[in-house]
């Protein structure tokens, strides 16, 4: 019956516990600690029900609201520390110029998305015009309709465009030039 108990998880840990304490409680009584216990307890004890024009045992209530609200605070701050460190991460790694257009993007998991170009002088967005004077050559020209600026025409249409600015990226994650480029 015993082995069964040891072999539960929780059971285990209740057994160690309390033969833990058990161990405790006869080592501070060998040492004689217990009477400097009492002491503490009773000066608790004592402060909690002394008379003050505030109810000691008042003050105690209202300071467990203010540990909390210091307690959030500190982690609050923990969790800024811990965001600038870590802000130079592999996704903070959001635009880059290829093929003379500045481009942006975000991530959804590990996938890039919401790929688009931008004009790198204005950034105002660029949206691609089809320029291509007969339909088996598809042609497209990137140029600013706020500022004026062209990075040409490209052969293709602009998926493909977009599916080679993709690749670029993934080679500059996955050979480390993003994190030189950022620094």
């Amino acid at each position: 019956m015993i082995k069964g108990i040891w072999k539960d998880p929780v059971w285990s840990k209740v057994i160690a516990t309390g033969i833990l304490a058990a161990i405790a409680s006869i080592g501070t009584y060998i040492f004689g600690v217990w009477p400097a216990i009492g002491s503490v307890i009773s000066q608790g004890w004592s402060f909690i029900v002394a008379r003050t024009p505030t109810p000691n045992w008042l003050l105690g209530l209202m300071a467990i609201p203010c540990l909390l609200v210091i307690f959030v605070l500190l982690l609050g701050i923990r969790e800024r520390l811990s965001e600038s460190e870590s802000a130079k991460t592999w996704k903070s790694y959001t635009r880059d110029n290829f093929f003379g257009l500045l481009w942006s993007w975000s991530y959804t998991g590990n996938q890039i998305d919401n790929l688009h170009a931008l004009c790198p002088q204005c950034e105002y967005q660029i949206l691609p015009k089809d320029v291509s004077s007969y339909t088996v050559v598809p042609r497209f020209d990137c140029s600013c309709d706020d500022c004026g600026y062209s990075a040409g025409s490209f052969e293709g249409y602009p998926d493909e465009l977009h599916q080679k600015v993709k690749l670029k990226i993934q080679k500059a994650l996955r050979t480390g030039q993003w994190a030189r480029k950022n620094a």
